[in-house]
């Protein structure tokens, strides 16, 4: 999944992250469909790392909470579903550990 993303973000390694993060250009958004028990939303993801993703949304939500989601990478043709848990949320987004990736076709 990761090798048809490189060609369209650029990588960012800090040192108190436990992994790499791919952060999207400008003209690049990744719009992700996200569900809770509460409601449905939209969201573009910011950066993906190895174990979640940031998702920039208006959208309260609380750390806990199990949230599905579908989004598809640029030039990848695949549709990525999968589940997770808001493991961190701000007033500019969520912070998605990924627990189960269901890969889709189209």
């Amino acid at each position: 999944m990761y090798k048809s993303i490189l060609k369209f973000a650029r990588i960012a390694n800090k040192k108190e992250r436990k992994d790499v993060r791919l952060y999207f250009k400008a003209g690049q958004s990744v719009v992700a469909d996200c569900q809770t028990d509460n409601c449905e939303f939209e969201g573009v993801i910011q950066n993906v790392s190895s174990s979640g993703v940031f998702i920039n949304t208006v959208k309260p939500m609380s750390i806990g909470q199990e949230i599905a989601l579908s989004f598809k990478f640029p030039g990848s043709g695949n549709k990525v579903m999968a589940t997770g848990e808001i493991v961190r949320a701000t007033y500019s987004g969520i912070g998605v550990e990924i627990k189960i990736i269901f890969k889709g076709k189209n």
